[in-house]
């Protein structure tokens, strides 16, 4: 048996699995047909990218990010909000993606000889009902059973205690591509305790591409007449000049004009610093929770993409007082911890673990002032699983029918406020009684899969109210969910076979040019010459792959290739 855990991130995901010598195996599931990307250590993450190629091919991991004209990115941060992701003119589901991409991690697991379909799945700490509950969808959607959904940080600290840590406090600052996550937890007697979690939904190494993206357009007096297929590739300049400048004092960016600009890391962390200090204050919020101070902590541990940059790892050391620890890989310390999760659970590994919640758990109620308010059964911090009974009463003598309502979020703040989310209500019926008569009992019980199940009833008559669970399925057609599975396992399917076609050893030169193509130059150029060039990169592939004289077609895409030589 092996166990599976999967990180699934907004950048970049990751599959690992806990063998039987105990120890934690991160599966090559794509690799970067780029050099460059190889060569600065991003080799066994897949990009969480699906895309459409020139051909309208679907492309998944590596291939989407570097080949991909149409992208769907970033699907996780759309969980908590959108139903629809459209980029260029092309829309698709949210879920379907997301489908799509767990689907291709499952793929690749089989590849790697590793076939799963059941896994503890990796969700930000501070992710909210709904983003919990389409994550364990999803994954369903592409026939992957969650066997629990685990709070990232949580993950990586248990990654971490492979190493033997007991009785020690470990801080965690998860900031990868798209949430900023502080975590507290004591690991005591092999069990994993959480104290305390804050953070920031929306923020992570997307928003700071974005903000050097800004810095370096405005010195581009020509950059509002930038073509799409010119502003993807300036994407892909920016966010990899952000990641060499985690190694390199300097590194220059192209510019689609074709001159470059030369950019310092002290620049690049002058601009980046007002971004980077927002972590104070979840670090803060997390240790005041917590009732402990930076002097508690035993281990500082430093995990996502976004934390591999030198001005991130010295102001929050420098903030908790303490160098980050070693031994966890910042990039899959995540799935691995997944890993040790699954092995608990399958009870093949002698730990123990225990989430808390995030955010409070309640009902609107009306309140002393005779105002609608936020009243709590569950409150953030709160081991689980747990199960909470509060009675209320109805606001009237009389009252016909009453309206249930579960709203997760922050009590302290205004009941509208954008952070209290109403998860779903209920109107039901009540027999008409005098105020003092009635008694409503609303029973809350938060599991470790991210499910809420809610309970109502009349203790007079003892008539049940609501019996119900919350997750993302509901109000959703069943037909609609199993129609995009169905759609999901057809793309999926053509796209393995087209993967296991024979493959033909192809002359070194050629596949040079095929990639100088494919990778640099296809995606970024409008969609006639792309047609064009793709089906240049054809002849060339299929005279090659015949042992054929190919010299005619690889000069012919060599000369077409030339108009856009600044590319490469």
């Amino acid at each position: 048996m092996t166990s599976v855990g999967i990180d699934f991130g907004t950048t970049n995901s990751v599959v690992s699995t806990f063998d039987n010598t105990g120890s934690t195996h991160v599966l090559d599931i794509d690799n970067p047909p780029d050099l460059e990307w190889r060569a600065a250590g991003f080799s066994r993450v897949f990009p969480s990218v699906y895309a459409l190629g020139t051909n309208r091919e679907a492309l998944f991991g590596w291939e989407a990010k570097l080949r991909g004209r149409h992208k769907f990115e970033a699907v996780k941060r759309l969980f908590a909000t959108d139903d629809i992701v459209e980029v260029g003119g092309e829309t698709a589901l949210v879920d379907e993606v997301a489908a799509l991409l767990f689907g291709r991690l499952r793929q690749g697991a089989r590849d790697q000889g590793v076939d799963f379909s059941r896994a503890v799945v990796t969700i930000p700490a501070n992710s909210r009902g709904r983003a919990r509950y389409r994550t364990k969808l999803c994954a369903g959607l592409a026939g992957i059973e969650v066997a629990a959904l685990i709070n990232e940080p949580t993950a990586a600290a248990m990654a971490f205690g492979l190493r033997g840590i007991d009785d020690q406090r470990i801080l965690v600052v998860d900031w990868g591509g798209g949430t900023l996550d502080v975590t507290l937890l004591e690991v005591t007697g092999g069990i994993f305790v959480e104290h305390s979690s804050s953070g920031i939904q929306v923020l992570g190494g997307r928003d700071f591409d974005r903000e050097l993206r800004s810095r370096l357009s405005a010195d581009a007096p020509d950059r509002d007449s930038w073509d799409e297929g010119q502003k993807r590739r300036f994407d892909l300049d920016v966010e990899f000049a952000k990641i060499r400048l985690s190694s390199l004092d300097d590194w220059s960016v192209p510019f689609p004009e074709g001159h470059r600009r030369d950019l310092s890391r002290r620049k690049f962390e002058e601009w980046m610093r007002p971004l980077v200090e927002r972590v104070r204050e979840p670090i803060n919020q997390c240790l005041r929770d917590a009732g402990m101070t930076s002097t508690s902590i035993d281990h500082l541990l430093l995990v996502g993409g976004t934390c591999m940059m030198p001005l991130v790892r010295g102001f929050v050391s420098e903030l908790v007082g303490r160098e980050p620890a070693r031994g966890a890989e910042p990039l899959t310390a995540i799935a691995e911890g997944a890993a040790v999760a699954a092995a608990i659970l399958e009870g093949r590994y002698d730990a123990d673990y225990f989430v808390s919640t995030e955010h409070a758990l309640g009902t609107v109620a009306v309140d002393a002032n005779g105002r609608p308010a936020f009243a709590t059964l569950i409150p953030r911090n709160h081991k689980l699983p747990a199960r909470k009974t509060e009675e209320f009463v109805p606001v009237r003598d009389f009252q016909e029918s009453i309206l249930i309502e579960v709203i997760e979020g922050d009590p302290d703040k205004p009941l509208d406020h954008e952070d209290n989310v109403r998860l779903r209500e209920w109107v039901v019926p009540l027999i008409p009684r005098p105020q003092v008569e009635t008694k409503i009992a609303l029973t809350y019980q938060y599991d470790t899969d991210g499910i809420i199940h809610v309970e109502a009833m009349d203790t007079v008559s003892g008539q049940s109210l609501v019996a119900s669970e919350i997750s993302f399925i509901d109000g959703r057609d069943q037909r609609e969910l199993v129609q995009i599975a169905s759609g999901v396992t057809s793309v999926l399917a053509a796209a393995a076979s087209s993967a296991e076609a024979p493959q033909v050893a192809i002359p070194s030169d050629v596949q040079i040019m095929l990639d100088r193509a494919r990778i640099k130059v296809i995606p970024f150029v409008p969609d006639e010459d792309a047609v064009t060039l793709e089906a240049l990169a054809v002849a060339l592939e299929g005279a090659a792959a015949s042992n054929a004289e190919y010299r005619s077609e690889f000069d012919a895409l060599d000369q077409a290739l030339r108009k856009y030589a600044y590319l490469y």
